[in-house]
């Protein structure tokens, strides 16, 4: 055997690839033995990654507060500013380091909210090294979103927009890969599973998280989960801190839609009802003498709201939107979430006492919604 190696190793190298392949289909011919697609993914994940990398960027963000004096002892900060007012302190600098991605030649870089909110400064480094400042284009705290701009935009040379994927077409079990910028680990390669899709974590309305195992750490935030086509099919958005192998990424599709209303208006536009609900609770339940213990419970209006507008009232029971039975606030949001401005839903609620109760159908045409981030919690 040994001497077999030998020879073919003095082989010329067209005739040594030859005999490779002729193993390999023998092997594969009369053993059923096959190479796995992971060890082919595997295999093609060193040059993805090396097309890819100048696309993502890591996100320096500062923000400059103004800490008050203290004068020495506990107590004398709150007896100084209740009569002489509390002076202002030096000024300080909070930083903070995450991930984000190129996304067009113009300079657009998609990342998380969360990375860059209250920020008075954002740099950017490049992969060569080049550190280039950026403003903030949109953002959205609901979804944890933000678009942003490399200042100088299509003027700035050799940036590398990503292409973006599917991340609907997303298979469980699909091998992916991301980058990012982890404890300011520059551009860390880490790779797993698509471990679930449509994941609901608890954060809010809109997360249906794709989950995956590749290791995502602090600082990874905003950066690109990528398929085995090196194509972005999502945002690392979240993890579980009590256990490893829990990395969840905003699916791109539902960023991707966003982009364009971030540029022109800076926010996403979403409808809203106008009214204020409250999941149902045994207290609820008894306080309204309801007969059912799920549901939204309408406890205030706005003013010339849609809501208002359609008849419904405080003290009505939402039990289901558009067909889709209600059980919490969350159930409305993810139907709203659905849906434009200028359409119009169906609302079904029940109003009165457990003893006299009507159901009613009401159709109530959506309206702009304010700015989320300074609505009430539970306004709808």
């Amino acid at each position: 055997m040994k001497f077999l190696k030998l020879r073919i190793s003095l082989l010329p190298l067209p005739w040594k690839t030859i005999i490779s392949y002729l193993a390999i289909f023998f092997l594969w011919f009369t053993t059923g033995i096959r190479p796995s697609r992971a060890a082919t993914q595997d295999a093609a994940l060193p040059d993805l990654v090396e097309k890819v990398a100048p696309g993502v960027v890591n996100i320096s963000s500062t923000k400059f507060v103004k800490s008050p004096m203290f004068y020495g002892s506990p107590g004398m900060n709150d007896v100084f500013s209740q009569f002489f007012g509390m002076p202002e302190g030096q000024v300080q600098k909070q930083s903070s380091l995450g991930s984000g991605f190129i996304i067009d030649s113009n300079g657009y870089i998609l990342t998380n909210n969360h990375v860059v909110e209250n920020s008075d400064e954002i740099m950017i480094l490049m992969l060569d090294k080049r550190h280039l400042p950026a403003k903030i284009i949109g953002r959205d705290k609901a979804m944890d979103l933000a678009l942003l701009q490399l200042k100088g935009g299509s003027n700035v040379k050799d940036i590398k927009p990503l292409t973006l994927g599917n991340s609907e077409t997303v298979r469980i079990g699909e091998s992916v890969f991301a980058i990012g910028n982890p404890f300011g680990l520059q551009h860390t390669v880490t790779s797993g599973i698509i471990s679930a899709k449509n994941r609901t974590i608890g954060l809010g309305a809109y997360d249906r998280f794709l989950q995956t195992d590749a290791s995502i750490n602090f600082g990874n935030s905003g950066g690109p989960l990528f398929n085995m086509k090196g194509e972005v099919i999502g945002i690392n958005t979240a993890i579980n801190a009590a256990g490893q192998g829990l990395g969840f990424a905003t699916p791109i599709d539902e960023a991707q839609k966003h982009v364009e209303e971030f540029k022109k208006y800076g926010r996403i536009i979403r409808p809203w009802l106008g009214l204020v609900g409250q999941n149902i609770n045994p207290a609820i339940q008894r306080y309204y003498d309801l007969p059912e213990d799920h549901g939204v419970v309408v406890t205030n209006l706005a003013m010339k709201a849609p809501s208002v507008k359609a008849g419904i009232k405080a003290g009505d029971v939402i039990v289901s939107v558009n067909g889709t039975p209600v059980k919490e606030t969350y159930d409305i949001q993810r139907e709203l979430a659905k849906m434009k401005a200028d359409q119009t839903v169906s609302i079904q609620l029940r109003r009165g006492s457990s003893e006299q109760n009507v159901l009613l159908t009401k159709q109530v045409k959506l309206a702009v919604a304010p700015d989320l981030e300074n609505l009430p919690q539970g306004i709808l």
